[in-house]
């Protein structure tokens, strides 16, 4: 393979840009690079829309192509598109948290919504209305990991039965906060938190949306190809983990990366965040290769 050839490398994560700009402009600073293209995805319409805005210049040159869509929507742009690179930013973004009327966070006061694609698939209040206890208590355990589950799931379906079910994120906290005892209200995550991101990752999909990509476009890329996973929960990065240990054809590429004492403290969010990298071998040996 010469390097000096167009290929491509998906940012199935676009967000607000800053990863993608960041490839683009290191390609475009290296000789061998040059030619290289990106396929950028989100399924967040208003940042597919600022990121277009953003990388105008990109995407003018014809070094860019950015769509709207799932991880799943994926396959069918990868596909006869030789394929050396993926990245993957699992999570929300800060501006998307931030973002009034998604009800993403519990620090605004929105309609409980929670899709990232505000124009498909349930919303969390569609999602609470029909939910039962039992299958609550399993999302917020296995998603949020909260040690309160049974309480707040209990508390949740009390509250509905009474034609109380919460319709703000304000009222959802305020639901939550008087499921679990008065000692556990108050410490250095926010007694919501855990709710917040177990309902997230439910809405949207995310488990199911990961392992679209990983059974259904990894299999595309192409032989020698790198893909990179940023996850922020130990769920997320288990189910990386688990595809590239069962897998025959992808080998992990030395241990996952975290972030810096120093990262830490000036960005508390990547505390949690954990990079893997992995190369499709036809051999499904370990050498580890060089990548450009």
């Amino acid at each position: 393979m010469r390097v000096t050839e167009s290929h491509w490398l998906v940012d199935c994560t676009l967000g607000g840009g800053g990863h993608c700009e960041a490839l683009l402009e290191a390609f475009e600073a290296h000789p061998l690079l040059k030619n290289h293209q990106v396929l950028a995805s989100d399924r967040d319409p208003d940042a597919v829309h600022f990121a277009r805005q953003r990388l105008q210049r990109f995407i003018d040159s014809g070094r860019l192509e950015v769509v709207h869509g799932s991880f799943t929507d994926l396959v069918a742009y990868v596909q006869g598109r030789p394929v050396l690179g993926l990245l993957v930013d699992l999570g929300f973004s800060s501006d998307q948290l931030v973002q009034p009327g998604r009800g993403l966070s519990f620090q605004r006061d929105d309609p409980l919504d929670m899709r990232l694609n505000p124009s498909s698939g349930f919303t969390c209040l569609d999602f609470l209305n029909e939910v039962s206890a039992a299958e609550l208590e399993r999302v917020l355990l296995e998603y949020g990991q909260e040690r309160f589950a049974k309480r707040i799931a209990q508390n949740l379906v009390l509250y509905r039965s009474q034609g109380k079910l919460p319709q703000t994120t304000k009222q959802l906290v305020a639901v939550i906060v008087n499921a679990v005892p008065p000692s556990a209200r108050h410490g250095r995550l926010h007694i919501a938190t855990r709710t917040f991101q177990a309902l997230r990752m439910v809405v949207n999909q995310e488990p199911e949306q990961l392992e679209g990509l990983l059974s259904d476009v990894l299999p595309h890329l192409a032989h020698d190809a790198r893909a990179c996973f940023l996850s922020f929960h130990s769920l997320e990065d288990r189910q990386v983990k688990r595809y590239l240990k069962a897998s025959s054809l992808w080998v992990p590429v030395g241990k996952p990366l975290r972030p810096s004492r120093q990262e830490i403290l000036s960005n508390p969010r990547s505390r949690s965040a954990k990079l893997r990298f992995a190369e499709k071998s036809l051999t499904g040996d370990n050498e580890r290769r060089v990548f450009v």
